[in-house]
């Protein structure tokens, strides 16, 4: 009892030879004691202001938002292929340096994440997704705009840069809002949200090409990146909430708001030390890469070999926009079923790395459908063949990507943007190789070999 005396509350003589509390006034022949009262537990649903317990009409209303946001990154990126021909008679120049913007455009989506990522976690994800929507509709009108191709090349990529804030914080704020048992379903849709860009986007520029002209393209583009800002300033809500950190008072002066927004980008490559980042990484950036070496060069393959005009070419990306929703859709769907059944038959303790065992599923797609592409091109077999093989690889393509990104996200709940930041670095490194070198190693191995 000695031991615990200190200041703190006061009792009385008869407490301490009773052990029982005494309602008496405080007097002679009292001491103090330090009472251990232990902390209240944190539940979140007792917070009506932490995202996991808003009203699921709000949850809703939030991530379409962002889904919205999201579906701008990819869709940005290829809206102008079926286009190329037009844009490199245009700036009188030749399809690998059209490519290339294509590709810059694409290494951008990987490099700008690692700053927005951080950036998030220090200011919240709202302001950073209205800032970059803001600057990503005025490249967007100045790509149209463009009378050289130096003008052209530039604000393609820093319309890179801020097209991909969508992919960068979206598995973010599903971590937010969403608990582990729906978060792959949800999860599902923020991947959905991405990979449908490269195929809507390729059959309406094809179209709005054929009809309106490229400028248009982007004209269109602009409308829909300044619809974006303003629903997100008035409706999006934030949802970056962490209710065991103290509060800091509000910045007194301009270098103090500076200095709380200093953060080392760079630092987000540290997750590469983890063996378990890496070996998920590398498959999911080899999948996307073999889709986006099918964007690259599919408008050169169907277009002399079937005879199509631009808008049946952007058609085509029907095959691969099924191949991606049906992926991501069965991978959502599956993979929460799947943890709770293996949770259960582990006694009930549930492992993260369960949700991995389902990408063995997605490798035979991933390995037979682009073989079964190139040696149907090779044989000329009708268009309906290699357009089946497209949608198989896609299929097995993004069923890697959405179950790989969920594991990320559970993984590395306090991380996630970061976590999904460096996957994203990854497979857009993938994807411009690929891209980049598309049209080259065809015309060198032929359709069947490459």
């Amino acid at each position: 009892m000695n031991s615990d005396l200190e200041k703190g509350s006061t009792i009385s003589d008869d407490e301490i030879n009773t052990g029982h509390p005494i309602d008496s006034k405080k007097g002679p022949g009292q001491v103090t004691i330090k009472e251990n009262v232990p902390p209240p537990v944190y539940n979140y649903k007792d917070d009506p202001d932490n995202p996991l317990s808003w009203p699921r009409r709000r949850k809703v209303g939030n991530l379409s938002i962002v889904l919205s946001i999201c579906f701008m990154s990819y869709f940005s990126s290829t809206i102008y292929v079926p286009a190329s021909h037009d844009i490199m008679m245009y700036f009188n120049t030749n399809l690998m340096i059209i490519n290339a913007t294509f590709s810059l455009f694409l290494l951008m989506n990987g490099i700008a994440p690692l700053f927005w990522a951080p950036l998030s976690e220090r200011i919240g994800r709202r302001w950073v997704y209205i800032g970059a929507m803001t600057i990503y509709t005025l490249c967007t009108i100045l790509c149209g705009i463009s009378n050289s191709i130096g003008m052209f090349f530039a604000f393609r990529i820093l319309q890179g840069a801020f097209a991909c804030v969508g992919q960068a914080l979206g598995s973010g704020s599903v971590s937010d809002m969403f608990e582990a048992h729906e978060r792959g379903k949800a999860m599902s849709y923020y991947v959905l949200s991405l990979i449908l860009g490269p195929p809507v986007a390729s059959i309406a520029g094809g179209y709005i090409d054929e009809y309106l002209g490229w400028q248009w393209i982007f004209y269109i583009k602009t409308i829909m990146g300044g619809l974006l800002t303003v629903i997100s300033y008035f409706f999006l809500g934030e949802t970056l909430y962490r209710p065991y950190q103290n509060k800091l008072p509000p910045p007194s002066n301009l270098q103090d708001r500076l200095k709380r927004l200093k953060f080392n980008p760079l630092s987000t490559f540290k997750l590469f030390k983890h063996p378990d980042i890496v070996l998920v990484c590398l498959p999911v950036g080899i999948a996307f890469g073999c889709f986006y070496f099918f964007v690259a060069i599919l408008p050169a393959t169907f277009g002399p070999l079937y005879h199509f005009n631009p808008g049946k070419v952007g058609l085509c990306f029907i095959a691969g926009g099924l191949g991606n929703a049906l992926g991501s859709i069965v991978a959502g769907r599956t993979s929460d079923k799947y943890c709770l059944h293996a949770a259960k038959r582990n006694n009930g303790v549930a492992v993260k790395e369960y949700r991995l065992r389902l990408m063995y599923f997605a490798v035979p797609f991933v390995l037979f459908g682009p073989i079964m592409y190139g040696w149907f091109l090779h044989f000329k077999l009708p268009w309906i063949a290699p357009l089946i093989a497209f949608t198989l690889s896609s299929f097995g393509s993004m069923f890697t990507v959405t179950i790989a990104t969920t594991y990320l996200v559970d993984a590395n709940l306090q991380t996630a943007a970061s976590a999904v930041s460096v996957n994203n670095f990854s497979r857009s490194l993938f994807a411009m190789l690929f891209s980049l070198t598309a049209s080259e190693l065809r015309s060198v191995l032929g359709d069947g070999w490459t």
